[in-house]
């Protein structure tokens, strides 16, 4: 049963710093941002490491990794908290991505340096999807919205500092010491999020349906990975290898995500598909942003992270206002999430714009900045909405669903982009229309009849 009603346990707990949520809410803020300056850090740092081990031609895979493995821990994770609780996939989730920083620490070739990235990606992907449901079930439902608001946060701080601190520990000390760093704070935060979790209560489910939702996901993992090696290939192999990826990871997300979710039916399914094409969007085009001002305008890696991280302002602002707007009525919602998708759009077109020398490096950033506003704004909405519409006993399923369409849709989009690239001699037009496409479709999603609970859950 969820334990989320408006009774956490004390009288006094009309916001998120009260004493009965206090400890959850720190413990969520502190590891998810550390996995998130990760994420962002490894961008300055991963150019560097790649040269310093001799193995620049490994600089994707070592990219891609984290993606790929974090899809099986994010399906793994839902269904495991679903099935014996939160504590044990917390712990396990969370020894895997301390493992995996402490191998990239102490890499002396790529071989290790990839292994822990794959490590990395696991078990930050079990334990991100972890604290979806730790906050669903420890956190008031009223309160959930401003909750998941925060976690947008913990992952816009290190978006707007990851990059930079990065450069100066990597130019001052050493790249080693970003792992370092990143170990000891993770395992802080994990020890404390651990005492936390024995607050949760225990739901089970089809252990039989967890077994097969893992298949799917690994072969789902085996397509991202294919998919993103033959982009490396010939461009006989590429066409075709691409061809079946697609279609492997087609087919695996459709035994992944809930019922309708690629034909965007009203209700949870719905948005996680919104939440996949608009994740999707915004990745996409912050990745080939940073390429096209380091290849083709010549700046520097640090420098070219800084411009990339402004736009992180823009998802603070989005955060900000999200956090502060009153409950509506429900025709009120797409309304809110399609002015959040336009802003979104307004990303790939200034990119767009840029690269077909229409627009300088000003705009581009100003149009990071809008679409990180409207990424703010949509997605602690549609979490905390499909959380509300989802039963207690799916809150994992729905979880892991929203977390790892990210992933699906991220590597997809630019394993595609990325064969564009090198088969065309436009490449970074097509691949912002492309984008920009995808964009349009989050759009014509919101535009079918109102989001309402699915009926067939």
């Amino acid at each position: 049963m969820n334990t989320t009603t408006d009774n956490p346990g004390a009288p006094n707990s009309a916001t998120l710093w009260a004493q009965p949520h206090r400890a959850p809410v720190a413990g969520v803020l502190a590891l998810m941002t550390f996995i998130a300056f990760e994420s962002y850090g490894i961008i300055t740092a991963l150019p560097v490491v790649a040269v310093d081990l001799h193995a620049d031609g490994w600089y994707s895979f070592a990219f891609a990794a984290t993606i790929a493995t974090g899809l099986v821990g994010m399906i793994t994770g839902g269904n495991w908290a679903d099935r014996s609780g939160i504590r044990l996939p917390l712990a396990v989730g969370g020894s895997m991505f301390l493992i995996g920083l402490a191998l990239c620490a102490v890499a002396t070739d790529m071989t290790v340096f990839i292994a822990g990235r794959l490590l990395q990606g696991l078990g930050g992907g079990i334990d991100s999807v972890i604290v979806y449901v730790l906050i669903a079930q420890l956190i008031p439902e009223r309160l959930q919205a401003r909750m998941f608001g925060l976690l947008v946060t913990a992952w816009l701080l290190p978006a707007i500092i990851g990059p930079l601190v990065t450069g100066v520990l990597v130019d001052w000390l050493h790249w080693r010491a970003v792992f370092a760093f990143i170990l000891l704070g993770s395992a802080v935060a994990l020890a404390a999020l651990l005492g936390v979790a024995r607050r949760a209560p225990t739901v089970r489910t089809n252990t039989a349906v967890i077994g097969r939702r893992g298949l799917w996901a690994a072969l789902a993992c085996l397509g991202m990975v294919g998919l993103h090696l033959v982009g490396h290939q010939p461009t006989t192999w590429l066409i075709g290898g691409t061809i079946l990826a697609i279609a492997v990871i087609g087919v695996a997300t459709r035994r992944l995500m809930p019922t309708g979710t690629l034909t965007a039916r009203p209700g949870p399914s719905r948005l996680v598909a919104l939440k996949g094409l608009l994740g999707a969007t915004v990745a996409a085009t912050d990745i080939y942003f940073t390429h096209y001002l380091q290849r083709d305008l010549d700046y520097s890696p640090t420098f070219a992270g800084f411009v990339v991280a402004i736009g992180a302002l823009g998802w603070v602002t989005g955060s900000w206002l999200q956090g502060r707007a009153e409950d509506t009525d429900a025709t009120a919602q797409p309304r809110q999430l399609r002015l959040a998708a336009g802003l979104v759009v307004a990303g790939p077109l200034a990119m767009l714009a840029l690269v077909s020398d229409l627009a300088n490096v000003p705009v581009a950033v100003a149009g990071g900045i809008l679409m990180g506003v409207g990424m703010g704004m949509a997605y602690p909405r549609i979490t905390s909405t499909a959380l509300a519409q989802t039963d207690p006993a799916h809150h994992g399923n729905v979880s892991s669903a929203l977390q790892s369409i990210e992933q699906l849709g991220t590597s997809t989009l630019t394993a595609i982009t990325g064969a564009v690239l090198i088969i065309t001699t436009h490449g970074y037009q097509i691949t912002y229309a492309i984008i920009a496409t995808v964009g349009f479709f989050a759009l014509g999603v919101l535009d079918r009849p109102t989001i309402e609970e699915d009926p067939a859950r």
